[in-house]
């Protein structure tokens, strides 16, 4: 039997915060068990918002600059919740926080440097998941299908509502996900709008009332209806989605934004519905959508009573990702595939991350006392 205690670090698309959760893997036969030790998210402060958010327009010093500073800050607050929870840590794995994705023309970038974090730890870091997967012409993304396959297969399909909606689910023998729409991309700049960071329960889209023409053009994306492997970026946010906001009421069009994901997201469980011959379905509902009682609500609207979406509890809902993106460094280190063909569309499974420092190093002995 193998056992891991890492550390996975997630920063998402939505810009609220970094994601941390210490977990306990074990695998034994082939089956991978999980423990959750500890989670936190550290919020942004406005200065760091501004700085993730303004990174795509960076000139290339600026934005290595802020690779190496943002880096070695995920290396402080990573100390802080080890020695709060006071834990031992084999390794961490972490995700970083993209700025660019643009796969169909061979690259995407997180930044985080693993060189940095690995500076400020004193123990392995395994970075820069994305970018095999994108050389072996994937889409460098979703990555999370792996941990759904081997820690949530109890479940017919895992949801994910973040900053992107993306879906995971077993298929002929094989691994399938994608990205389905934006999600608090969109709610939340909306939401901003009204002096909101998000939209509560999504109390004021429930407010709203729908907006058909709206409605009509965001279904006329042309990303909506393609085929195979495919994700999505800020990138497709700022040019597909947002020219679409007009100066119609914020409420009005929170309603609208929300049922329109909710209507896409039922088109593909019901896809998945009639591929298991209409019988009840588990889906697992996790990220931060999951507590917009509006949006639930309408996607159990949209996709019957044979869809049942599970709600887990709410550290697991929260921090699934990073649990996820810790499990992605068990994998790497005893070199297991963690990115799978069949979800990205690349030429073969690999197991990806850059692993920086030597993976005999103890965080115990090694923290730098004076973070």
């Amino acid at each position: 039997m193998q056992e891991y205690i890492g550390l996975g670090l997630m920063s998402g698309t939505s810009r609220d915060g970094l994601d941390m959760a210490a977990c306990r893997f074990r695998e034994e036969q082939g089956r991978w068990q999980y423990e959750i030790l500890a989670a936190d998210t550290v919020p942004y402060d406005a200065e760091r918002q501004q700085q993730l958010a303004g990174a795509m327009d960076l000139k290339a010093s600026a934005l290595r600059e802020l690779d190496v500073t943002f880096g070695a800050w995920m290396g402080t607050a990573a100390a802080a919740f080890i020695r709060k929870h006071q834990l031992r840590v084999d390794y961490v794995a972490s995700h970083g926080h993209t700025v660019y994705h643009q796969p169909a023309k061979g690259f995407t970038q997180q930044i985080g440097c693993g060189h940095s974090l690995f500076a400020v730890l004193g123990l392995p870091v395994i970075a820069d998941f994305r970018q095999l997967d994108v050389r072996l012409g994937g889409q460098g993304a979703p990555l999370v299908p792996i941990g759904d396959r081997l820690l949530f297969a109890d479940y017919d399909a895992c949801l994910n509502l973040g900053g992107f909606a993306n879906i995971s689910f077993e298929q002929d023998g094989e691994r399938i996900a994608f990205d389905i729409v934006p999600v608090g991309q969109v709610l939340n700049r909306l939401a901003a709008r009204e002096g909101m960071v998000y939209d509560v329960d999504g109390a004021l889209a429930a407010s709203g009332s729908l907006i058909p023409a709206f409605a009509e053009r965001l279904r006329a994306i042309p990303y909506l209806r393609r085929e195979g492997p495919k994700s999505l970026g800020e990138e497709d946010v700022l040019q597909s989605y947002l020219p679409l906001l007009d100066g119609s009421a914020t409420a009005d069009l929170l309603h609208t934004y929300v049922d329109f994901v909710a209507e896409e997201i039922a088109v593909v469980i019901t896809k998945r519905l009639e591929k298991n011959g209409n019988r009840e379905i588990m889906v697992l509902a996790t990220g931060g959508g999951a507590w917009n009682s509006f949006l639930i609500e309408k996607i159990g609207y949209y996709c019957g009573r044979n869809a049942g979406l599970v709600l887990p509890e709410a550290e697991l809902v929260n921090f699934k990702e990073a649990v996820v993106f810790a499990l992605l460094g068990a994998l790497r280190l005893s070199g297991q595939t963690n990115t799978l063909k069949s979800v990205t569309g690349a030429s073969r499974d690999s197991s990806g991350g850059v692993i920086y420092g030597d993976a005999s190093s103890t965080i115990v002995t090694t923290l730098n006392p004076n973070l």
